[in-house]
């Protein structure tokens, strides 16, 4: 996979979105099983330059990689992805009731496990420990907040590894897959052939899905770091800190990439390729195709 970053991909409902340049393509298998594709045009001039200035682009990238999620989930929707899932029949007949279709039944069943899954392991379950666990073990201040600490960011890799597992979660998981095989066998300058993506690998070392997630989790412990007393105080200081860990993580990320496949390089940058790992599934052939299109389509606009 080329390090360039003018290339920037992400998975949206039943498709991708590739970014090339002046060049935005949005691909997404519809109900009849055909291709929908749509391109959009537009220069990214003061992104282009901020990618290239040191701590900037670390933040940068925290916050395009969210944006471009988003950007693509709403453009794709206009072009009438097909169901996510079809559900079970119970699903369907319990769906009918509240006239609403199952892949909305489910999304809303997901969104819901995610809210309590996130809720019960990653504050509930902490918040607990702190409570009424760790005060009977009479540890000092600064060791309960380190056995806290340590907990939530457990809670956190324990939500990374299973909120994938969800039906609709899943379905992105695997676009992004498709993705990564995808940009595995680019090599910039040449469209792809679906027989070298489907052999390339489904992980990618530039992940920014795992980049975040690593922002988060670094975050966690310096939120452990820092004592505030008030709610706004707390809010800002925590924004900043997330900020400030995406800008030196960024610089930090940024060189190991370049550097890769040194084995140093390697070897430092196992903690996120590991977390690329669990937010990544085997794509289905026809979803390799899909991301196809959108980069194909996204590479032959920019020329």
């Amino acid at each position: 996979m080329s390090n360039e970053t003018r290339v920037h991909a992400s998975p949206v409902a039943e498709g991708t979105r590739v970014q090339i340049g002046s060049a935005t393509a949005f691909a997404v298998r519809r109900e009849s099983k055909d291709i929908s594709l749509r391109i959009r045009r537009e220069y990214h001039t003061a992104r282009n330059a901020m990618e290239r200035i040191p701590f900037l682009r670390g933040i940068l990238r925290l916050v395009c990689s969210v944006a471009d999620f988003l950007d693509g989930v709403a453009e794709s929707a206009q072009l009438e992805p097909q169901p996510i899932v079809k559900g079970s029949r119970f699903e369907q007949r319990f769906a009918e009731l509240f006239r609403v279709n199952p892949t909305s039944l489910v999304a809303a069943g997901s969104a819901i496990a995610i809210v309590f899954l996130v809720a019960g392991l990653f504050l509930f379950g902490p918040w607990a420990l702190v409570r009424w666990v760790l005060p009977q073990l009479e540890l000092s201040r600064p060791g309960i907040n380190a056995v806290a600490c340590a907990t939530r960011v457990l809670a956190g890799l324990i939500c990374v590894a299973l909120v994938p597992r969800l039906r609709v979660v899943s379905r992105f998981c695997m676009y992004r897959g498709a993705l990564n095989k995808v940009l595995n066998a680019a090599d910039g300058s040449e469209p792809v052939k679906r027989e070298a993506a489907e052999k390339a690998s489904r992980f990618s070392h530039r992940s920014d899905a795992a980049f975040a997630v690593t922002t988060l989790l670094l975050s966690i412990v310096a939120f452990a770091l820092v004592r505030t007393f008030t709610l706004p105080v707390q809010l800002l200081v925590r924004v900043l800190i997330v900020l400030i860990v995406a800008a030196v993580l960024g610089e930090i990320v940024h060189w190991l990439e370049i550097a890769w496949p040194n084995p140093v390089a390697r070897a430092l940058l196992a903690p996120q390729t590991g977390l690329e790992r669990l937010l990544v599934r085997e794509p289905h052939p026809q979803m390799i195709e899909v991301a196809l299109c959108a980069y194909n389509a996204a590479l032959e606009n920019d020329r």
